[in-house]
């Protein structure tokens, strides 16, 4: 520690980020100062001076580096990129530090339109992001048929549109069915829906629906009609309409003890058009102030539709700086503000109300999980309470495609992010020297410091009686492992130790047992799904294969328009005939080879 306040010594008086290492050389902290040397010396003072949490982080700190930046602006951009790219232990972190995913649309002469979770190209255009991808999807899907954009990966020139267009989903750029004009008419519809003008956009529909009616093009009225009708039943679905247009985000933040809720409401033309839910995991002992600047580095980090005003339940701590910052980001000036009167008030008021609600319902439903794990920690005779608990399964066909899963249930709800799964070296009908193979790789990987398959489990659990339990217990003995393994048997669905003859048998209306039920139904129903996927994949394969004519491009461009072979068995010959690469003579080969049945 001596030699760290040396440096200190040195550490310059500019605006730049700092970086706190362990004895690894592990990065576990990332800060910004407006002067490096002044913000490190406050690290490194008396440990009585310290926050507990800032106590707990400097015992481990065994280096320090720092890097100047030539404004605090930035600095801060720098700390937003360094925390995302070392995702430090005791900086704030998004939980599950999930990748959200964003609505694209592509920057190209017929833009594509599609959910990505990727880094910004910086010259598309990104709306979100998003916490329920599942509504993100849903809303995609209508909006297809109102702005019928392109989905295809990659645009090519071809003779016949593909069924996209016949389904109204597609306006057909490959084959030349839409001028570049056109097509970007529908992409600006588009826009304008995202970013909450559908006022202006239906006046525009109304106006062409009428003079498409008035040119005697019935057709496109009727197409107009129908989408003017969509777009009105996807506003009605906005519960909230408010009497002022604003274009503004709303963000109500609470805090607890080990994380934060920020809630993210924007509001569009006085439509509330997304509702977000963010959690963050507190680390270090953090100011209310200091976690909204976190919040909202990473949030307008990662949107580029900013508005003009945010309106916060708590201001951050840096609000001047973060205004600076926005101003550059978007352009346009930027305001954040905590309203204490009027209409801006009570939509605060309602955001914050929602937040609560939230933060009650997940408060109740940890205290549930928590007391059914302490329970099965009682019932179990475990040292620990099992907030991580894995279970492992195996799966295969007669030997064929031997696959393994491994799912994960933390704090006793699914952890999907945590899932993985395995293809056994070899195909093989033995589920014991398959399970073994399995846990001695996931093992071996946290052994070798793979965040992936880090941390260790509390509890393991394997579908199988007592065999399946001593196997499991040997294999972790031989890596060294000290950790409870029990076995679940469907057919009593009694629990087993290894080395215990005797099961522990629950009710079955015990919550601690149908905990471990679902873990064991997810383990079982992920391992059946990867074996599927990769038979069915095989399948594709080997009857492709069989045709002749059809070489590695012609079958890659079938399964990439068709998905499988099953839909192209049902496919007509004109469909497979307007696959790119194909010709008369192959799709006739195709479409003889899977309907050579029928011909007899």
């Amino acid at each position: 520690m001596e030699a760290l306040r040396e440096r200190l010594k040195h550490v310059p008086l500019q605006p730049g980020v700092y970086l706190f290492k362990d004895q690894e050389g592990r990065v576990i902290y990332v800060g910004k100062a407006k002067l490096l040397r002044n913000r490190l010396r406050s690290y490194f003072q008396s440990p009585q001076h310290l926050l507990p949490k800032v106590k707990a982080m400097m015992a481990r700190v065994a280096d320090f580096d720092y890097i100047v930046s030539s404004s605090e602006v930035e600095a801060l951009i720098l700390e937003n990129n360094l925390i995302k790219a070392y995702q430090p232990r005791y900086n704030i972190l998004l939980r599950d530090d999930k990748t959200y995913p964003y609505i694209k649309i592509s920057a190209d002469k017929f833009p594509r339109i599609s959910i990505v979770r990727e880094s910004k190209d910086k010259v598309s255009r990104y709306y979100g992001p998003y916490t329920e991808v599942g509504n993100v999807k849903e809303t995609l899907k209508l909006l297809n048929h109102i702005f019928p954009l392109r989905t295809c990966k990659n645009l090519k020139e071809q003779a016949r549109p593909c069924l996209n267009y016949d389904l109204g989903n597609c306006l057909g750029p490959c084959s030349g069915q839409v001028s570049a004009t056109d097509y970007q008419r529908v992409v600006e519809g588009m826009v304008n829906f995202l970013e909450g003008r559908s006022q202006d956009l239906l006046a525009l529909k109304e106006a062409e629906m009428h003079a498409a009616a008035a040119n005697l093009e019935f057709e496109k009225a009727a197409r107009l009609r129908d989408q003017i009708k969509a777009i009105q039943a996807l506003n009605a679905r906005q519960q909230v309409i408010f009497d002022h247009p604003y274009c503004i985000d709303v963000i109500a933040m609470i805090a607890g003890d080990k994380e934060n809720l920020a809630l993210v409401f924007k509001i569009r033309q006085g439509q509330i058009v997304a509702k977000d839910t963010y959690w963050l995991k507190r680390a270090i002992e953090e100011e209310k102030g200091e976690v909204m600047d976190f919040f909202l580095k990473y949030y307008y980090g990662e949107n580029h539709a900013i508005p003009a005003a945010i309106l916060l339940n708590e201001l951050p701590a840096e609000q001047q700086l973060l205004e600076r910052w926005l101003r550059e980001s978007s352009g346009k000036s930027v305001r954040m503000s905590r309203p204490s009167r009027g209409e801006k008030k009570r939509i605060m008021d309602m955001v914050t109300e929602n937040a609560r609600l939230l933060w009650e319902e997940k408060t109740r439903q940890d205290l549930k999980a928590r007391r059914i794990l302490q329970h099965l920690a009682e019932k179990l005779d475990l040292e620990v309470i099992p907030e991580r608990i894995e279970c492992f399964d195996i799966s295969h066909l007669a030997g064929e495609e031997t696959v393994g899963s491994m799912v994960v249930f933390t704090s006793g709800q699914e952890d999907r992010k945590a899932y993985r799964r395995f293809k056994i070296s070899k195909n093989q009908n033995d589920d014991f020297a398959s399970l073994r193979e399995v846990l001695e790789r996931r093992f071996r990987e946290a052994q070798q410091g793979n965040p992936a398959f880090l941390p260790e489990p509390d509890l393991l659990l394997i579908d199988g009686g007592l065999g399946q339990v001593n196997a499991v217990q040997r294999v972790l003995q031989q890596m060294g492992l000290e950790i409870a393994v029990v076995g679940l048997a469907k057919k009593n669905e009694e629990i087993f130790y290894p080395g215990r003859g005797e099961p522990i048998r629950l009710s079955r209306r015990d919550e601690g047992l149908m905990l471990l039920q679902r873990l064991r139904d997810e383990a079982h129903r992920f391992a059946i799904t990867y074996n599927r996927q990769r038979r069915e994949k095989k399948v594709s394969r080997s009857v492709l294969d069989e045709i002749p004519g059809i070489g590695p491009k012609r079958k890659k461009a079938l399964l990439q328009q068709f998905g499988s072979a099953a839909r192209l068995e049902q496919a007509g010959l004109d469909e497979i005939k307007a696959v790119p690469g194909m010709n008369s003579s192959a799709a006739q080969q195709v479409y003889d080879y899977f309907h050579k049945d029928r011909q007899q």
